[in-house]
């Protein structure tokens, strides 16, 4: 069925200055690097109209000679009764975070970007851009479990021919980003450009990262980095399990360690810590995104480049259940009961799997793409966005009631020969679960932005039109 659509819900549209709709006036946030930023968009304002005060007429007091005249009453006036001016809605909490170049496209290729961080002000539609770091090249952020660092991973100019490349002979190495003082300080020296994303342990005070076949360990109390494991292929990707005792890798079939994901030349293991073996999932695979359940039990993987689509397997038997063929998007609810997952086939669907049962769930039966499905904190929500030939839709899906709502109506898909992508993305849920935060690509517009949960009202977070789009985006408490 197609998403059901509230009647009484309020449409916001977001990327068309034009239309038609009485609100405040957007206001500019001034940037460090003097980019303007709007604060928030039109929104529509529920105001009634003050009755006017009426001055009557005052009848003529005087008094003919013959006659007494009567007594002329006027009618009472009518009270000044003030506007139904709407109250601002506070603030959304925490700080929004990403990396981004705010210049015009460079088709020469990748260019230097900046580490941002935008919060909030007074009211909802008001946010405030702070540049913290600048010119770092192939930069890469990873999160800490605990919510505290960042581990950065950029390029530098180890060639010392004044041209860092992220592409050519340059290293790079990574870096530890504190929230509480934003000091960067390096922690590896590393003589290779062939870097794999870190992954943190739990504790927050290990993480690993890969170099070619090998694994490397880094303790931050003792600011060391040791050879933890090696494979016979080269490493694509490789992430912890929640609870520290599993670590699933994805690594190539192949020894040269120039072989690039994709394809069926790359195998899925798991290291268990507790024996020390490396344990084989899958031997064949097309490259693979891994996705551990918050209890540690599961974990799911997509096959980049081959039909399986989208699989699970239990730690317990290693045994892979199959989920869907071809392009699937999925995401663990945080109470870790149910798999959410899209399907890219045909219609493009959401379904729901359940790991106690087995089952799977349709949700929702779509009528063109469906986007990576984002769960809210309280693991009672999804929200997707539904871009179809003609529309674009914002939707939330109520997991408990089974219900479809539609949030917002995004805008039109850019025609071809357009650039490629999709009118609507989300990308995450604010940390008390009352706003989603969402990427709206127009013909001629491209913005962050949020909006509601309750009401729908939405404002722009960041316009970023004409340059490429933030990268590693968060939204911290």
């Amino acid at each position: 069925m197609k998403p059901i659509r509230f009647s009484l819900t309020v449409v916001f549209c977001l990327l068309l200055a034009g239309c038609g709709v009485e609100g405040e006036t957007a206001t500019a946030v001034s940037t460090a690097l003097g980019t303007a930023v709007p604060a928030r968009v039109a929104v529509v304002r529920n105001t009634a109209v003050a009755p006017t005060s009426i001055q009557l007429p005052v009848a003529d007091t005087a008094v003919p000679t013959s006659t007494v005249a009567p007594t002329n009453t006027l009618p009472s006036q009518p009270t000044t009764t003030p506007a139904n001016t709407p109250i601002p809605l506070p603030p959304p909490p925490g700080q929004i975070v990403f990396l981004w170049n705010p210049e015009p496209v460079d088709p020469t290729g990748p260019q230097p970007q900046n580490l941002y961080f935008i919060a909030p002000g007074n009211v909802a539609g008001e946010w405030g851009l702070e540049t913290t770091l600048t010119e770092l090249h192939g930069a890469d952020l990873h999160l800490s479990p605990d919510n505290t660092k960042f581990t950065l991973r950029q390029f530098e100019d180890t060639n010392e021919d004044g041209i860092i490349s992220v592409q050519g002979t340059d290293l790079s190495n990574i870096y530890l980003y504190p929230l509480s003082d934003k000091a960067l300080t390096r922690l590896t020296d590393v003589k290779t450009n062939d870097f794999v994303e870190v992954t943190w342990l739990p504790d927050s005070q290990q993480f690993t990262y890969a170099v070619e076949k090998d694994i490397y360990l880094f303790d931050l109390e003792d600011s060391a980095s040791n050879k933890y494991l090696s494979l016979p292929g080269r490493i694509h990707d490789h992430q912890w399990s929640p609870d520290g005792y599993w670590l699933a890798i994805v690594s190539g079939l192949s020894d040269e360690t120039g072989s690039a994901p994709g394809g069926e030349s790359d195998r899925l293991d798991l290291y268990d810590v507790e024996t020390n073996r490396v344990l084989t999932v899958i031997s064949k695979l097309g490259g693979s995104r891994i996705n551990w359940s918050p209890d540690s039990q599961w974990f799911a993987f997509s096959h980049d480049s081959s039909n399986l689509g989208l699989s699970v397997a239990s730690i317990n038997d290693l045994a892979s259940i199959q989920l869907s063929s071809g392009l699937s998007f999925a995401s663990w609810s945080p109470d870790g009961q149910w798999l959410a997952f899209t399907t890219q086939i045909g219609t493009g669907n959401l379904y729901l799997w359940n790991p106690d049962t087995l089952s799977t769930e349709l949700l929702l039966e779509g009528y063109g793409r469906v986007s990576q499905p984002i769960w809210s904190p309280d693991s009672r929500y999804l929200a997707i966005a539904l871009n179809a030939e003609e529309e674009s839709n914002l939707l939330v899906v109520d997991v408990n009631n089974k219900t479809t709502s539609t949030l917002l109506i995004g805008p039109k898909p850019v025609p071809e020969p357009g650039p490629a992508r999709w009118p609507l993305e989300m990308l995450s849920w604010s940390p008390d679960g009352q706003w989603i935060l969402f990427e709206a690509s127009g013909e001629d517009k491209r913005t962050f932005s949020i909006v509601n949960h309750t009401n729908g009202e939405s404002f722009v977070v960041l316009d970023f039109t004409g340059t490429a789009a933030p990268e590693n985006v968060y939204w911290l408490p």
